[in-house]
């Protein structure tokens, strides 16, 4: 927890508030983390908002749970680079138009998933094996985080709590979030082997560790806008315990 002063001054002062991107395969918790966040940090922001992989800017779409994520067949490759080149710009205007104001205000901005996490799991976003070296490319144009947080646990737990995919495929989807991890900017891993309220309670120390109280805004609840329907280190990553 020591690195949090340095995460402060890498982000920059010219923003009051925190934009969060949490990765972590289904069965993590991820979810769950998020919705016990507005409680837990008190007074911090003045408002939560809340999005799921992207922005989907000027849409209003309601959420529906994902049961079977690799159910669907891959599109051809054409169609699928045309779709990521889309989830860029639309991750372009969400930032510019909903994400940045909301920081500006001293709100915490929550992604559950963000663009990278289609590196991880192509299969999920109907991506065919040939659209990934393009895909890599596309996704460092989109608009980047602050923070990158990976909740990590066992491939064997995540499965006792959902058994959505194969646990070769969580295992396998375990290796490759270290992977990423191990090249993004300002990454965070906890540890998320552990009750939920634990896990929720590392992660808002680490926010409220380099974000100072605000005292002159009312808390606001959790926003939840626009949902995607398909459902500590600085350089180097280590886990947060």
């Amino acid at each position: 927890m020591s690195h949090q002063g340095n995460l402060r001054e890498r982000i920059g002062n010219d923003s009051r508030g925190l934009w969060i991107a949490f990765f972590g395969p289904d069965g993590v918790g991820k979810s769950a983390v998020i919705d016990r966040l507005p409680a837990k940090l008190g007074g911090t922001f003045s408002g939560f908002h809340c999005f799921h992989f992207r922005p989907r800017f000027g849409r209003k779409t309601v959420a529906f749970p994902v049961t079977a994520p690799h159910a669907q067949e891959p599109r051809g490759w054409l169609i699928s680079t045309a779709k990521i080149g889309w989830w860029v710009l639309d991750c372009w205007l969400g930032y510019l138009f909903l994400v940045r104001p909301a920081r500006r205000r001293c709100h915490l901005v929550i992604f559950d998933r963000y663009l990278p996490d289609l590196l991880v799991d192509p299969v999920r976003y109907r991506l065919p094996p040939t659209t990934i070296p393009v895909a890599t490319w596309l996704v460092k144009l989109a608009p980047q985080p602050d923070v990158f947080i990976l909740l990590d646990a066992p491939a064997d737990k995540v499965q006792a709590r959902k058994q959505e995919v194969t646990l070769a495929e969580s295992q396998r989807q375990r290796q490759a979030y270290s992977k990423l991890f191990g090249s993004l900017p300002r990454a965070l891993v906890v540890d998320a082997d552990r009750p939920v309220g634990e896990v929720a309670n590392a992660v808002a120390t680490i926010i409220s560790s380099f974000e100072s109280p605000v005292s002159s805004f009312a808390l606001a609840p959790l926003q939840r806008r626009n949902p995607e329907s398909q459902d500590c280190a600085l350089a180097d990553t280590q886990t947060v315990t």
